[in-house]
C-alpha cells in the first residue's frame, strides 16, 4: 500500500512528465529541423497542451502500472512480471492514444492536427510509456528486492529465536537428567553411608567420574556411541556396587562398534527406570540386554512390576528422552512390551 501511494504521488508525475516532454522536444528538434528557422512554431497554449497530455499519460502509465502488477501472475519471477507490465502497457497506452485521436477529430475536426502538430498524440503516447516504464520497472524491481531483504532478515531473526528456544529447551531437558540423576545415585550413597563407609568411598570416587561426563557433555546434543556406552560401563560399576547380582546388565559387542551418536545418557536413564520399577534380587535377579537392532539400540528387561508400588512410574524420563530425539531428529523412539518383556528402542543418529 505504501509503495502504491509513493508511485502515484503527484511530484513523480510532475517529474516525470518533464523528463517526457524533454525527450519529446530534443527528439522533435532532431527530426525537424525547421523549427530552428521558425520560433512562431511554438505558443504557450500549444506547449501547455503538450504538457498535459505527456502528464496525462504519464499519470496514466503509472496507474496502469500499479493495477496491472496487482493482477498479474508470476509473483515470484519479478524479472518476467515486469516485462509483461512493459507490454501491457505499451497496448494500454496505444489504445488511449487512438481513442484520443478519434475524440480530439471528433470534436475539433481539421483543427485538432494543427492543434496536435507536433508529431501527434502517438508520440506523446509512446514517450511517456517509455519513461513511465523504466522509472515503474525500477521502482516495482527496488520495492521488491527490498522486501525480500526484509524478508531474509526476519527468517533469519526467526532461526536465531527457533535456535535460542532449541537450546533452552535442551538446557533444561539436561537439567532434567542431572536432577533425575543425581537425586537417585545420592539416595544410593546414602544408604551406602549407614553400611559400609569404606564402600561409600568407593562409591563416591566413581560417581564423580560419571558425573565429570555429565557435566563434560552438558553443551553437546548428541554424542558418539562409543562415549555412551563407556560412560555407562562406569554407571553400571556404580550399580554393580550397590546391587551385587540382583541386576545383570548385557551389552552386545555390537552395540560398542556402532558408529553414529545418540543424546547423552539416554541408555543410563532406560538401565536406571528398569531397575526403579522392576523387582530385583539375588535369587531372581533383574535382567537387562542393550543389543544392535538394525539402526537403534534396543534395551530390553524382563518385567517384574514391583508388589508394592509406593512411587508409581510417571513417564518422565521416557518423555525426556522422547523430547530431545524430537528436537534432534525427526526419528522417534520406539516403546514396546508384552507381559513379559519391556523394550525401548534408541534410533542411532548421524554424527
Amino acid at each position: 500500500m505504501n509503495a502504491t501511494k509513493t508511485i502515484l504521488d503527484w511530484k513523480n508525475v510532475v517529474w516525470l512528465s518533464l523528463v517526457s516532454y524533454g525527450v519529446y522536444m530534443v527528439l522533435w528538434l532532431v527530426i525537424d529541423d525547421e523549427i530552428w528557422q521558425d520560433s512562431d512554431q511554438f505558443s504557450a497554449v500549444e506547449v501547455a497542451v503538450d504538457f498535459c497530455i505527456c502528464a496525462l499519460f504519464v499519470g496514466l502509465s503509472l496507474f496502469y502500472s500499479r493495477t496491472v502488477l496487482r493482477m498479474l501472475p508470476l509473483r515470484n519471477k519479478p524479472y518476467m512480471r515486469l516485462l509483461l507490465m512493459a507490454c501491457v502497457l505499451f497496448l494500454l497506452n496505444n489504445a488511449m492514444a487512438y481513442a484520443m485521436t478519434v475524440v480530439c477529430d471528433t470534436i475539433w475536426g481539421d483543427e485538432s492536427n494543427e492543434l496536435f502538430r507536433m508529431q501527434g498524440i502517438y508520440s506523446y503516447g509512446m514517450i511517456a510509456t517509455f519513461v513511465s516504464c523504466i522509472y515503474s520497472n525500477a521502482f516495482y524491481l527496488e520495492t521488491y528486492m527490498r522486501a525480500e531483504d526484509e524478508k531474509r532478515r526476519l527468517e533469519i531473526a526467526l532461526l536465531k529465536e527457533q535456535e535460542v528456544a532449541l537450546q533452552s529447551q535442551l538446557d533444561a531437558l539436561k537439567s532434567q537428567i542431572d536432577t533425575h540423576f543425581m537425586f537417585n545415585n545420592f539416595s544410593i550413597l546414602a544408604e551406602l553411608s549407614e553400611e559400609d563407609r569404606a564402600l561409600a568411598g568407593k562409591f563416591l570416587a566413581n560417581l564423580s567420574k560419571v558425573y565429570r561426563y555429565i557435566i563434560q557433555n552438558m553443551k553437546r546434543h548428541k554424542v558418539p556411541v562409543g562415549e555412551e556406552i563407556a560412560f555407562l560401563d562406569a554407571y553400571l560399576y556404580l550399580i554393580e556396587m550397590r546391587y551385587g547380582k540382583a541386576v545383570v546388565v548385557r551389552i552386545e559387542n555390537d552395540v560398542r562398534l556402532a558408529d553414529g551418536s545418540i543424546p547423552p545418557a539416554c541408555l543410563q536413564l532406560l538401565v536406571e527406570n528398569a531397575i526403579k520399577h522392576n523387582r530385583h534380587s539375588v535369587e531372581q535377579p533383574l535382567h537387562i540386554d542393550i543389543r544392535r537392532e538394525g539402526d537403534h539400540i534396543s534395551v530390553c528387561n524382563l518385567v517384574a512390576p514391583l508388589l508394592s508400588a509406593a512411587e508409581p512410574s510417571t513417564g518422565i524420563g521416557q518423555k525426556n528422552i522422547a523430547e530431545r530425539y524430537a528436537l534432534l531428529s525427526d526419528r522417534q523412539m520406539i516403546v514396546s512390551f508384552t507381559s513379559r518383556t519391556y523394550v525401548v528402542k534408541l534410533p542411532i543418529l548421524e554424527n
